[in-house]
């Protein structure tokens, strides 16, 4: 997955959520840092830091296996499962579900910039098959 190799390292941004009708649900901003680690059943880890303007703050780590047969990124930890793959030279997928208390499905292309230095993603969120949220996400290469 050579895209994939080059969203390598530390990125930092601001996640805007918006409801279907544009308007405003939650805004904060984040640092995420994506390795590649060589170790067996992990072959992608991020670990991301969240900061909202009221003080919260939350740190989670993501861990993926590769599975060669199909190419992809795969994800089952309990809180998410689902799978990442490449579209393109500059575009991935990753569609994935959230477990219970609230069942979600959730739909995110991500997009790198030809330089690297500039990443752009979008979320669709749905509950019982209708749209009930967007993420957009700007952000940019520290590391």
């Amino acid at each position: 997955m050579p895209l994939l190799a080059r969203h390598e390292g530390t990125w930092r941004g601001v996640y805007r959520h918006v409801a279907p009708d544009l308007s405003p649900i939650d805004t904060h901003d984040f640092r995420i840092v994506v390795e590649l680690p060589d170790e067996p059943g992990c072959a992608y880890r991020q670990t991301s830091h969240y900061w909202w303007p009221d003080g919260r703050t939350e740190d989670r780590v993501f861990e993926a296996r590769f599975d060669a047969g199909r190419c992809r990124l795969a994800w089952d930890n309990g809180r998410i499962a689902g799978e990442l793959w490449e579209l393109d030279d500059v575009s991935l997928y990753l569609s994935f579900r959230f477990a219970a208390p609230d069942p979600m499905r959730v739909c995110e292309m991500i997009q790198l910039s030809r330089s690297g230095r500039h990443r752009a993603r979008t979320w669709h969120w749905f509950r019982d098959d209708r749209l009930c949220r967007l993420t957009l996400v700007d952000e940019r290469r520290e590391a």
